[in-house]
């Protein structure tokens, strides 16, 4: 492994915090949905799929990183493949959500 290159975990923590800021960008567009001014609406369903895309790429990233880790025991693989399982779901779900938003 080259020195500078971050180790899985290291990699996971950061796209925890991009799935992290994801969330937030998503809420924040939530709350402007619910404003009167239609200009306002229009940068919220923006938001709301921008923090959506982000999550599902960072949920995707989780996903490949995860499945890449070995685990020692057979209980540690079901384990690391149950956390990516789940963060494949989670990536699948958000690109839905981004797809799909309409702004309503």
């Amino acid at each position: 492994m080259p020195r500078n290159s971050m180790s899985i975990n290291e990699q996971i923590a950061a796209y925890s915090w991009l799935q992290a800021l994801g969330t937030n960008i998503q809420a924040v567009g939530q709350t402007k949905l619910l404003s009167k001014k239609k200009r306002l609406q229009k940068e919220g369903k923006d938001l709301v799929i921008l923090g959506n895309i982000l999550q599902a790429v960072a949920n995707a990233a989780q996903t490949f990183l995860t499945l890449e880790q070995r685990g020692s025991t057979g209980k540690e693989r079901t384990l690391n493949s149950a956390n990516a399982f789940g963060s494949f779901l989670q990536s699948v779900g958000n690109s839905i959500q981004a797809l799909t938003t309409d702004g309503s």
